[in-house]
């Protein structure tokens, strides 16, 4: 805090793939804000060859960085989400999102209430 260059954001970027045919690599994240009001960037390419060549690669490799979300059943009949990856090489599953607080998730539940729709 107070230094030049800390920040807590990050950069990223989104990739979108189509039917193994046509690409998205930029900024844009697929909500109203993202479209409406921020300044995104990003290109698209149409080509069966290049698409299919991200696509086995994030294929090959999303398990190592990324957790896959599911919905279970329990024997009531209710639903939860579940967020299974591979930590520590051994496959994972978590039924609150990973790598946060009681009160960060506390916080989003809040905020979920708030009429804030139009601005997320």
């Amino acid at each position: 805090k107070g230094s030049v260059g800390v920040s807590e954001t990050s950069l990223h970027a989104n990739t979108f793939i189509v039917d193994r045919k046509t690409i998205f690599i930029g900024s844009l994240n697929l909500d109203a804000r993202s479209i409406i009001q921020n300044t995104e960037i990003g290109v698209v390419i149409h080509s069966k060859e290049i698409s299919a060549l991200v696509a086995d690669a994030i294929e090959q490799n999303i398990e190592r960085g990324a957790f896959r979300v599911g919905l279970d059943v329990d024997k009531e009949g209710t639903e939860h989400t579940t967020w299974t990856g591979l930590i520590d090489g051994k496959q994972t599953t978590y039924t609150t999102e990973p790598y946060t607080t009681f009160w960060q998730r506390f916080v989003t539940s809040f905020l979920r209430l708030m009429p804030i729709e139009s601005q997320i």
